[in-house]
């Protein structure tokens, strides 16, 4: 489902709903109860989860307490918009088999705006990335669409991001967790472009995937995995997810 959609008939309010069809996760003894009565027109946050950890396994990601992921959570997985109260938010990762917790933070949204939260790193230093995408209510202009590019390679070094065809590079120099801000692209059906992902220092290509974006529609690509390892499916790769 667009995004769009969730803003009903008022573009600048979003109906909050309580995230009651999902699990209560056993993370911590002080967690307090939830009213799970309350509803009403508040200008809601959006947040989706963003698994891009090589080497963690399946995840559970939860939101105040509460389990976001029903189904097992993978390297690359990602998920839709949840809404949520703005103000203080508590976001949480644990190990799937285990249960055990890799990492909490609590984080201040803003209502109206979008979100996306990224377990990031290796097993042992897992971490939970919070960055801002977008106002809900923005579109980008017809035959076009917003790219960024967010280096979450944990051995990397810094990356340049190139699309073919394309003069300028859509980013430049992003160490590991820094990201390029949103960008206009064109996007129609005869477009489709070779995304490059190239070693900033020595000016080397590392990896390179095709992208044809819809007109529009927000895109996040991800340079992800290790650049040092024998295991073919933790190999770094370009990955790119539709906000949606």
């Amino acid at each position: 489902m667009n995004i769009h959609t969730l803003l009903l008939n008022n573009k600048k309010r979003l109906l909050y709903t309580v995230l009651s069809c999902c699990l209560l996760l056993s993370l911590s003894a002080c967690l307090k109860d939830d009213d799970n009565t309350q509803n009403g027109n508040i200008p809601a946050a959006l947040v989706s989860f963003v698994h891009t950890s090589p080497d963690a396994g399946d995840l559970i990601v939860g939101i105040n307490g509460y389990r976001v992921n029903t189904q097992p959570f993978r390297y690359l997985d990602r998920t839709v918009y949840q809404l949520v109260y703005p103000g203080g938010n508590q976001f949480q990762a644990n190990t799937s088999a285990d249960n055990k917790r890799l990492d909490m933070k609590n984080w201040s949204l803003e209502g109206g705006v979008c979100y996306s939260v990224f377990a990031v790193d290796r097993l042992d230093s897992l971490e939970l990335l919070g960055i801002r995408d977008f106002y809900a209510n923005d579109t980008p202009e017809n035959g076009m669409a917003r790219v960024r590019f967010i280096n979450l390679c944990p051995d990397s070094i810094a990356f340049d991001l190139k699309a073919s065809t394309i003069d300028t590079l859509l980013a430049t120099n992003k160490k590991f967790k820094q990201n390029s801000a949103f960008g206009d692209i064109k996007a129609d059906d005869n477009t489709t472009y070779v995304l490059e992902v190239i070693n900033h220092d020595m000016n080397l290509p590392v990896s390179n995937t095709s992208f044809k974006p819809k007109s529009g529609q927000y895109y996040t690509i991800l340079a992800t995995g290790f650049i040092e390892t024998e295991e073919e499916a933790k190999k770094i790769k370009v990955s790119v997810f539709q906000h949606d």
